[in-house]
C-alpha cells in the first residue's frame, strides 16, 4: 500500500480546539435553555441556535438546502479533514474545494472554511 501523503502530528495540528468545545453552548440552550453569563456571547447562542437541533445527544446544523449537518470537533474534524483530503490516494483538492466537499458529506465545525484552507498550505506532499 502507497502512502500518498504524510500528515502533520495530531498534537501539532491547529484544528483540536484546546480550549473547549465550541458546541457546548449550543448543547446547553437547545436541551435546558442554559446561556453564557456574558450577555454577548447569550445573544449570539440565541440568535445562531435556530439553525442547529439535537437529535439523538448529537448536534446539527441546518446547511444552506436544510440539509443536516452533524456537528464536530476535535480529533474527529483532523480525521475528516484527512480522510476527505486524500480520498484513497486520489486528487488532492485545494482548500475551497475540500471545504464545500465536507459540507456535502454533512459535517460542519465552526471554523472549518479557515481550518480547510489552513489544512491544505499545511500538508506536506510526497514526490
Amino acid at each position: 500500500m502507497h502512502k500518498c501523503q504524510e500528515f502533520i502530528d495530531i498534537k501539532e495540528s491547529l484544528f483540536i480546539e484546546e480550549a473547549g468545545d465550541w458546541r457546548q453552548p449550543y448543547l446547553k440552550f437547545l436541551q435546558h435553555k442554559f446561556l453564557p453569563l456574558n450577555r454577548n456571547d447569550a445573544l449570539k447562542v440565541q440568535k445562531k441556535s435556530a439553525r442547529f437541533f439535537v437529535e439523538d445527544r448529537l448536534l446539527f446544523r441546518r446547511g444552506l438546502n436544510q440539509a443536516p449537518l452533524r456537528c464536530i470537533t476535535g480529533y474527529e474534524v483532523t480525521t475528516v479533514l484527512k480522510e476527505v483530503h486524500s480520498e484513497d490516494c486520489g486528487e488532492h483538492q485545494g482548500g475551497s474545494k475540500l471545504f464545500k466537499k465536507i459540507l456535502h458529506l454533512g459535517y460542519y465545525w465552526s471554523t472549518m472554511k479557515v481550518d480547510s484552507l489552513s489544512f491544505v498550505k499545511l500538508i506536506p506532499y510526497l514526490s
